[in-house]
């Protein structure tokens, strides 16, 4: 894995929040991460147990609105 250059300082601090500027080094931008990545669940085998079961409920879904319009339902 590669090493970062640069340092960060209180001072490279976005007022918006959406990144963390680098202004020594190679210019590179660390951007914090926001919404749905942004913190662990507190159970993660639940949180995939139910993910696993949407993604299945979805595949069946999809699978009747197929089969209904073979048949002409819809």
């Amino acid at each position: 894995m590669a090493k970062a250059i640069g340092t960060v300082r209180s001072t490279d601090l976005n007022p918006k929040g959406q990144g963390v500027r680098c202004s020594s080094g190679g210019g590179m931008t660390f951007t914090r991460a926001k919404g749905l990545g942004a913190s662990m669940v507190e159970d993660l085998d639940t949180a995939i147990a139910n993910a696993k079961a949407i993604h299945r409920a979805d595949r069946i879904s999809a699978a009747r609105e197929r089969l209904a319009e073979r048949a002409g339902i819809c």
